[in-house]
């Protein structure tokens, strides 16, 4: 019952290198050689590899690491469960982070009901597209079928917690009517359906990771446009809901109605930050804007939801973006893909020296177009500076040392000076970027392109590539916990030793 193979199909659990051994004291104690059909990208050592896992044909989850744990959502193409067969739908993980084997597994299976118009999302089964939030005991998703989940971080090991009781009909279990759970099945505390208690549409993906703020959760709910993509279903439906993080119950909701103005679909991830002694949660919307929210307070018990009281909103879309000769710029879509026109917000943003940090972006089936990154004074929500020189992006920023790095789907790699805007450099990867971010680590910087290709950057104010190499599927953003350099592509999750990092003799 174990949902890692070999490069060739068989089930033989994971290829883990190292056995019995504490995570940072003994790497590189035990190196043994790497397998003929490993995937290892080769800008890294052989010997710094501790093991190596396949995952299914979709993965867009950067991994939560935790107190020995990993956590991790993939879809469900090499679904390995007595139970269950897979349906596009997604899994969450709970991977042993010292061996990368599977503690347990939630099987989410595909939303089919209403499948047809309107609802237009989970079609590319990319499965769970939610990085976990941590809290004690629970863990938090946005699942693919446009709900969220609370769940236990021990799944069934511990007992099934309530008030959900109902995993198996969750996961789908009909053609064992006699089957039970077992301790690698995973453990739903409770779930919010956003489609029936907020009249949501998703549209392509639930795609967000969210926040744990005080006594609440703030989860971004992907409403969007309808499978025609000629208008937004419901464009009263909000943006960002408020649940309690106990309960689950809706507590408040943005009350902006950005669905009315709204492009094609939300998918930014909110964040909480405290900016000159204020605490506030950020917003990327689907109209290009930047909103900044007070938090709730303590959970007052009330049973009406309240509404998100705004503090001050930025347009990250300068005029001449949305408007020309009087006329309203058209949004480039999928079918025009025109490089000119607005775009939505759709990278997380990043709080830094108390400005906040975004880009603008599209899908990437809309093709590169224009951009711009913004600085924005996050007690005021005015501009501090601009650059047209990053086209459209998903990816966060990542700021190290006073330089700022970020990717554009246009196919670069740009370093400015975080404080000033000046453009230090730029680098073309030969290929967009829009399913990894920019990661700062031990004096490195890396990023990923479509075209499965790793690049290794020194952090510096002067340009100089490392290495780049080949992956054989496209790489997530890395993390980088206890030593352990964690890469994540679309099929495989490998674990390496950061003794030294890449070699610096990538092709």
């Amino acid at each position: 019952m174990n949902m890692y193979s070999k490069h060739d199909g068989s089930r033989t659990g994971p290829r883990c290198l190292h056995s019995g051994f504490l995570l940072v004291a003994l790497i590189g104690s035990l190196h043994a050689a790497v397998p003929e059909n490993s995937a290892l990208p080769d800008a890294f050592r052989a010997e710094d590899l501790l093991w190596e896992i396949q995952l299914g044909t979709h993965q867009y989850t950067i991994p939560r690491i935790d107190d020995g744990r990993i956590f991790i959502g993939i879809n469900d193409r090499d679904l390995d469960h007595p139970a269950l067969h897979r349906t596009g739908g997604g899994i969450v993980m709970c991977l042993e982070q010292a061996t990368g084997k599977m503690i347990w597994q939630l099987v989410i299976p595909r939303y089919m009901e209403g499948a047809n118009a309107p609802f237009h999302f989970n079609h590319w089964q990319c499965g769970v597209c939610s990085r976990p939030a941590l809290d004690g005991k629970r863990l938090y998703i946005v699942g693919p079928r446009g709900d969220v989940l609370c769940l236990d971080r021990n799944g069934q090991a511990d007992g099934n917690d309530g008030p959900f009781k109902k995993e198996i009909e969750y996961m789908g279990v009909r053609q064992n009517p006699d089957y039970r759970l077992t301790r690698t099945d995973g453990d739903i505390i409770w779930r919010f359906d956003m489609i029936k208690e907020s009249s949501i549409v998703p549209h392509d993906v639930c795609g967000s990771t969210p926040l744990l703020h005080g006594d609440y959760l703030y989860v971004c709910t992907s409403n969007g446009q309808d499978d025609k993509h000629k208008f937004v279903v419901n464009p009263s439906a909000p943006s960002l809901i408020v649940l309690d993080k106990q309960t689950g119950r809706l507590s408040a909701t943005d009350g902006e109605l950005i669905g009315k103005r709204m492009f094609h679909g939300h998918w930014s991830s909110p964040i909480a930050a405290k900016i000159d002694g204020q605490e506030m949660i950020l917003f990327g919307g689907g109209d290009g804007v930047l909103y900044a929210f007070e938090p709730l307070k303590s959970a007052t018990g009330s049973d009406k939801a309240g509404i998100l009281k705004k503090i001050w909103q930025h347009d990250c879309n300068p005029v001449d973006y949305r408007r020309r000769d009087g006329q309203d710029i058209p949004y480039g879509g999928w079918k025009s893909k025109s490089p000119d026109g607005p775009s939505e917000i759709i990278a997380t943003p990043v709080v830094h020296n108390n400005r906040v940090y975004v880009a603008i972006g599209q899908s990437p089936i809309h093709g590169p177009g224009q951009g711009i990154l913004s600085c924005i004074d996050g007690a005021t929500g005015r501009k501090i500076w601009e650059s047209r020189r990053v086209g459209r992006s998903l990816s966060d920023v990542a700021i190290h040392d006073g330089l700022l790095y970020i990717s554009d789907f246009t196919g670069r790699l740009h370093c400015f000076d975080a404080g000033t805007g000046d453009h230090c450099w730029q680098h073309e990867l030969g290929a967009g970027v829009w399913c990894a971010s920019p990661v700062v680590a031990d004096g490195k910087v890396y990023i990923s392109t479509e075209r499965n290709r790793l690049w290794v950057f020194r952090a510096d104010r002067k340009k100089q590539v490392l290495s780049e190499c080949r992956v054989t599927s496209m790489a997530i953003t890395p993390v980088i916990e206890d030593g352990i350099f964690y890469l994540p592509t679309q099929r495989r999750l490998f674990a390496l030793a950061m003794k030294s990092g890449p070699s610096q003799a990538g092709n």
